[in-house]
């Protein structure tokens, strides 16, 4: 019996990693770390460089010095994160 070949797609993991449904659910995370974290904090979101995957990423951060300080203080980001497992 002949082995069976096997062709692999080089772009199959850069673009299993930005597919809509995977991005809607990072963005749907982030968006409850904010909302957990209080005012004065925003998202970033993006695909990284192709090193050799590119993973979707999401960034949280503080947008106003007063958000800032109170993260620094209080661990706010760190302590909103168990809210982006969701339900």
């Amino acid at each position: 019996m002949p082995k069976p070949k096997m062709k692999w797609d080089p772009n199959a993991h850069y673009n299993l990693r930005r597919m809509r449904g995977l991005v809607r659910n990072l963005e749907a995370r982030g968006r409850r770390v904010i909302a957990s974290a209080g005012d004065g904090f925003a998202m970033k979101s993006g695909q990284g460089q192709r090193r050799p995957e590119g993973r979707w990423r999401v960034t949280v951060f503080p947008t106003t010095a007063k958000a800032a300080r109170r993260n620094a203080r209080d661990n706010t980001l760190v302590k909103s994160l168990d809210s982006a497992r969701g339900r």
